[in-house]
């Protein structure tokens, strides 16, 4: 059958069809081995308004584009240089945005690395400041690699932060942490919790609107 351009449908061992449009605007249609062409038109006719939905949904959404030397963080594009001057530490110079090491941080396995070490050293302290300041206790922190969380509270008042929320604004990363630290006392996301966040951070709805539009660059 002849499909959209930027269609593709798959047939699959699978008892019923799954539809999905990827942030590039692609269309994927997975199917059982036994549906026709003719449930195939069907299915996209019928979702054809959720497309659309969801394909505006992601060209609405905003990209941080980085030249092939910059890094993001702290919602700031730094200018990455070689430099063999330093053989084990990192230079950051917030004032000209720069990054001076002799590790290839381009590289995207060297630069998670380092980003984790970075999201250590200023989410703990951060954390700790924010518990101490809005009288709301944690038990332990944890900086995990979740994919779709930015921030985590369990039930024994843990906590968990994404180590990629460092490459946001610190408006944002504040909001990320207190928003759990308020989970500390208030799990589910009740009109009670909302009044409890908003008065710790008055500029939340921003912060989930960096996050909203933002989020998937980092």
């Amino acid at each position: 059958m002849s499909l959209p351009e930027n269609y593709t449908v798959e047939r699959r061992k699978v008892k019923h069809a799954r539809l999905r449009v990827h942030e590039d605007g692609a269309v994927q249609l997975f199917v059982p081995e036994d549906f026709t062409d003719e449930h195939i038109a069907k299915i996209l006719e019928s979702k054809q308004h959720w497309i659309e939905t969801k394909r505006r949904y992601f060209a609405n959404k905003g990209k941080i584009l980085l030249a092939r030397n910059e890094l993001l963080l702290f919602g700031n594009r730094y200018a990455y240089f070689y430099s063999s001057r330093y053989q084990r530490k990192v230079i950051v110079n917030r004032e000209s945005k720069t990054i001076q090491a002799k590790r290839d941080l381009l590289d995207i396995a060297v630069q998670e690395k380092w980003l984790k070490t970075i999201a250590g050293r200023y989410l703990r302290p951060r954390v700790a400041e924010l518990s101490e300041k809005l009288l709301l206790p944690y038990n332990r922190l944890f900086i995990r690699s979740q994919k779709r969380k930015w921030g985590n509270c369990s039930a024994d008042k843990n906590i968990s932060i994404n180590w990629r929320i460092v490459k946001a604004p610190e408006f944002v990363i504040d909001y990320v942490i207190i928003h759990e630290l308020c989970h500390t006392l208030i799990m589910k996301h009740t009109a009670k919790f909302r009044t409890l966040l908003n008065s710790h951070c008055p500029n939340y709805r921003q912060a989930q609107s960096w996050l909203e539009k933002y989020g998937n660059n980092l």
